[in-house]
């Protein structure tokens, strides 16, 4: 994380500074139009981006050396925001979205509580400021804090923190602290050692927080020259996490699910390439093909998923025993545990969790649906069961899905689990 008095003196500086194209200012210095102010000759120094939330600055960097974001934000939070430099409006282009709708962009980015307790326990001895604040004070404190009376741009001798004294005796004051003394230092502080990211998911510990925008301005360092506007796109570029299925249907069903249902977070997942012959057919090809990514150290950042069903369950069982492979079942649900079944026994319902339900299970159901029992499998003591349906009526049920869109009258509450279970597990790795 670059030094909050960084980024709270290039906030300052965007607070008084000259927002218009540099390319313009300079021609204009040169006919004589204007002169240069003391501000302007500071802005000559470079070009600057950064990320806030709320009053307070996170992170700034500039010119060629400019951090980009594009992984929280997505196209939709593009927007143009308005400045007043002493009395002048300006608009400019940000990216900014309320904390709430990050939080889970930040958790499949890796910014989990867990792994940011992790970091913050064992910061980078070579620079990273010391202080024997623990984790769970760290954010106790970070709960009873009000960032909305943070004065980024006050600059006072007499600056307050916003911490109780008995913290911020146990917090150093950052460089150059004598000389431009700003209000919130010891949060700053507090979290130093943190990322960007990490320190806004610990913000949004605080529930009042989850409101607050963030911000990511970087205009400046496009009308600086130094990058074009077609260099910032937003979204998980290619994706973080690699889902595999059992079949190409099942494949359909979730990459749609996303689409429709969870659009925030739907750019962080990958699939297999349906067009080139789907390799992993079945329970036991999945598992093989997991059992094999792990042998040549290739299984992070993949989540295997099988179906609710006694050969899914067996699967899974198998692969728990290897560290370091992740994979999930399609969620046991209520209404599969009194479910129409038929078998060897005649008519009756049964539970099907764990023994028959087929990622099929989670749309929407024809009438007088019902689950044929066949194959025992010895290995988990139970009959396999699948729909009792033809393969034109499973196609016509599937084909109904992906039809679907996000206000069609559909019932999409379990495959909306489905995809519950998935991002839950994409964190927890």
């Amino acid at each position: 994380m670059v030094t909050s008095f960084t980024a709270w003196f290039s906030q300052s500086l965007r607070r008084f500074g000259d927002v218009r194209p540099r390319q313009l200012a300079d021609e204009e210095k040169r006919s004589g139009a204007i002169s240069s102010s003391p501000i302007e000759e500071m802005n000559a120094l470079g070009s600057y981006a950064d990320l806030r939330i709320g009053p307070m600055a996170l992170e700034s960097s500039g010119n060629f050396a400019t951090i980009t974001h594009q992984t929280i934000f997505q196209e939709k939070h593009r927007t143009v925001v308005e400045r007043n430099f002493d009395g002048a409006v300006t608009t400019t282009e940000v990216y900014q979205a309320r904390l709430g709708e990050l939080v889970t962009r930040l958790e499949l980015s890796g910014s989990t509580l867990q792994g940011i307790e992790r970091r913050f326990s064992d910061p980078y001895v070579s620079y990273d400021p010391h202080h024997d604040i623990c984790f769970s004070d760290a954010v106790m404190l970070v709960k009873q804090t009000d960032l909305s009376t943070v004065q980024a741009d006050r600059v006072d001798p007499a600056a307050a923190g916003l911490l109780p004294y008995e913290f911020q005796a146990r917090l150093s004051k950052p460089d150059h602290f004598d000389l431009f003394p700003y209000h919130g230092w010891d949060l700053s502080a507090l979290l130093e050692r943190l990322s960007a990211y990490d320190t806004l998911r610990v913000i949004a510990e605080r529930p009042e927080n989850l409101d607050l925008m963030v911000v990511w301005d970087f205009m400046d360092v496009v009308h600086g020259g130094y990058f074009s506007r077609e260099e910032f796109t937003v979204g998980s570029i290619g994706g973080s996490h690699l889902l595999v299925t059992e079949g190409t249907s099942d494949t359909e069903i979730i990459r749609h699910a996303f689409s429709v249902l969870r659009p925030d977070v739907a750019d962080f997942f990958r699939y297999v390439d349906m067009e080139k012959n789907y390799p992993f057919g079945g329970h036991g090809n999945l598992l093989n093909f997991m059992k094999g990514l792990n042998s040549i150290g290739m299984a992070v950042g993949v989540l295997a998923i099988f179906d609710n069903d006694t050969a899914g369950l067996g699967s899974l069982r198998e692969l728990a025993k290897i560290p370091d492979i992740k994979a999930v079942k399609l969620p046991d649900m209520a209404e599969f545990e009194a479910f129409p079944t038929i078998g060897p026994g005649g008519e009756q319902r049964a539970d099907i969790n764990g023994r028959a339900a087929a990622i099929e299970c989670y749309l929407e159901l024809p009438e007088n649906c019902r689950i044929r029992w066949n194959n025992f499998d010895a290995k988990v003591g139970e009959y396999h069961g699948t729909i009792d349906q033809t393969s034109a009526e499973k196609s016509a049920q599937r084909d109904a899905f992906l039809k679907t869109a996000a206000g069609d009258p559909y019932p999409f509450e379990k495959i909306m689990k489905v995809l519950d279970v998935i991002v839950e597990a994409c964190v927890a790795g």
